[in-house]
């Protein structure tokens, strides 16, 4: 079996005042994100990491992080750079590519590599190990507890076990690191939601239902229906169901991977309250036929006043 080798890694917070104290709450959940992040880490070098801390030391507030792995696999050729690799993804800057070219080389020091063509593939896949995006995500959740705590000025990353330089990132340089969400709306003019769970009381409560297939939670946003319903006009039973105007919300992260969706009722045309009952339709869906009507016939309209 194979030893259990083990690295020192430092964080260092340093304050705006002499103090060498820290809010426990903020301290806990912003380093939950980071040790995950190591973790992770771990996950890319096909070693799980056992992770400890030593007593805190003064000058602004400094932890020791004890990072075991057992160096098998891909772990093996990249464990001279463990610390290097964690420091790469919370620095992110001018020196990380710096930090990226010596990492490399690193790890290609002391491997004996019988053609180039063998280390051009393992530099490729060292540079994919540096760009994970779960890694990023959790750096970004980092980065994002840490910034509104006005006390930390800025963050220092040091390999202690080779007692090299200590990595610094101000506090101005936090919110490059939060990663930002995109999201895309698309309507359904033409949805039919069957309907799970109605809200028949007052309240932002979510309702209940099918679309698609798929079961889902929904915002009522036609505040005519919502007071209808209130008031007892409809009654819902299994199979019921609207025709209705639907909004989907869809959350990107920056990577571009689908975080969520939401989904918003904005006008509700027809309702079967029983089941088979008669559709009924609300002055909005009459509308919405009138309108349909008049532009399905325009042309053949246009066409009759030419031809006269």
């Amino acid at each position: 079996m194979n030893d259990l080798k083990k690295q020192k890694f430092q964080i260092h917070y340093y304050f705006d005042d002499e103090s060498h104290s820290m809010n426990a709450f903020v301290r806990n959940k912003a380093e939950k994100d980071m040790l995950e992040a190591i973790k992770q880490v771990g996950i890319l070098l096909d070693s799980e990491l056992s992770l400890e801390t030593e007593a805190y030391q003064e000058g602004g507030l400094k932890e020791i992080i004890l990072i075991g792995f057992l160096a098998t696999g891909v772990a093996n050729f990249l464990a001279p750079s463990i610390n290097n690799i964690i420091t790469h993804y919370f620095i992110k800057d001018a020196e990380d590519r710096q930090l990226d070219k010596k990492i490399k080389q690193e790890t290609l020091k002391g491997l004996e590599l019988d053609n180039e063509k063998k280390e051009q593939e393992l530099e490729k896949e060292i540079t994919l190990k540096l760009e994970d995006k779960h890694t990023i995500r959790y750096v970004s959740n980092f980065y994002t507890k840490i910034i509104n705590y006005e006390k930390v000025q800025k963050i220092g990353f040091k390999d202690i076990e080779n007692n090299e330089e200590e990595y610094i990132v101000d506090r101005q340089y936090f919110k490059n690191f939060i990663l930002e969400d995109n999201k895309e709306i698309i309507e359904d003019e033409n949805a039919t939601v069957e309907i799970i769970s109605p809200i028949l009381k007052e309240g932002r409560f979510k309702w209940r239902g099918i679309y698609s297939t798929e079961k889902i939670d929904f915002s009522m946003g036609d505040s005519g229906f919502k007071e209808e319903v209130i008031n007892g006009k409809h009654t819902f039973s299994n199979g019921s169901f609207i025709e209705c105007k639907l909004q989907i919300t869809i959350t990107y992260d920056e990577f571009g991977d689908e975080k969520r969706k939401d989904y918003s009722v904005k006008e509700v045309y027809a309702v079967q309250a029983l089941t088979l009952g008669d559709v009924k339709l609300r002055e909005s869906g009459r509308k919405k036929k009138r309108k349909e009507w008049i532009e399905e016939h325009q042309g053949s309209l246009f066409d009759l006043d030419e031809d006269m």
